[in-house]
């Protein structure tokens, strides 16, 4: 049967390709992506799960599901203007329609879109990780950004659902789980440093998730990771959800690398278990 092999955790912060294409490859956020990358191409997945949020790019208010997942054969990024490469990745079109169809039979109500393109949440990690590799994705989308989130138990709930889906399917794929995202990160709105788009205006909140996760401690994160709470480290807060649903998928499993960038909000992250 399919299995899932590792899973990971890493920011997709829009500056970071220009910024290692100044700094060059010895820069920190260079090595942080080097290192998941490293492990990615040595777990030799069939497939990766990624699971991140739209920034009003792919979906807007008239459409924006809380929970959405990208059946096609191919799709194209980024769709919002990110100062790097433009890309094509493959998609495992078949793998996501098993997931939308068993979701849907498990009483997930998951949107599906088959026209689409993706924003920098999707592609800095294919950028930094996959580009080279070219392992066919699924993206799975979680609604992050405005009232009401889901409940943090429900994209864990997600996450494990799509583990119990991947145990039932036929042959021997192996499939990774990747998560993108901050845990404390306002975008254009009054909690952002002065002068500044964007800032991390609750860094204890973002090092006590930090912890959370690389402690392994899943019902005190679930329990933590309220609407209200994540809306007040920033109006992109709730990518922590991006997490859960990753954590979900790989069970309650301790990392064996973790390295946070404290002062941006989040974190690079490294399951693995073969």
């Amino acid at each position: 049967m399919a299995e899932i092999v590792a899973g990971f955790g890493v920011p997709h912060t829009p500056i970071f390709p220009s910024v290692v294409k100044r700094k060059g490859p010895d820069c920190e956020e260079a090595i942080l992506y080097r290192e998941v990358g490293q492990h990615l191409e040595s777990v030799n997945a069939d497939a990766l799960v990624l699971i991140s949020n739209d920034h009003f790019n792919t979906f807007f208010f008239d459409n924006f599901p809380l929970f959405a997942i990208g059946v096609a054969s191919q799709t194209t990024g980024p769709n919002d203007g990110t100062a790097m490469p433009a890309y094509s990745p493959p998609v495992h079109e078949s793998l996501g329609e098993a997931l939308r169809a068993g979701l849907i039979t498990r009483h997930f109500d998951m949107a599906v879109t088959q026209e689409f393109s993706l924003d920098h949440s999707f592609m800095v990690p294919w950028h930094f990780l996959n580009a080279e590799l070219q392992v066919p994705i699924v993206p799975v989308f979680v609604h992050g950004f405005s009232n009401p989130l889901p409940p943090a138990d429900r994209a864990w709930s997600l996450g494990e659902t799509i583990a119990e889906i991947v145990d039932t399917l036929p042959g021997n794929e192996r499939i990774a789980v990747m998560a993108s995202g901050s845990f404390s990160l306002e975008i254009g709105g009054p909690l952002a440093d002065p002068g500044e788009r964007a800032g991390t205006p609750d860094k204890e909140w973002a090092a006590h998730i930090q912890r959370r996760i690389e402690n392994c401690e899943i019902d005190e994160l679930i329990e933590d990771a309220t609407n209200e709470r994540m809306q007040r480290a920033g109006n992109a807060a709730g990518e922590l959800l991006n997490w859960l649903v990753m954590l979900g998928a790989i069970g309650n499993r301790e990392p064996i690398s973790f390295k946070p960038q404290v002062n941006h909000g989040h974190a690079f992250g490294i399951w693995r278990w073969d």
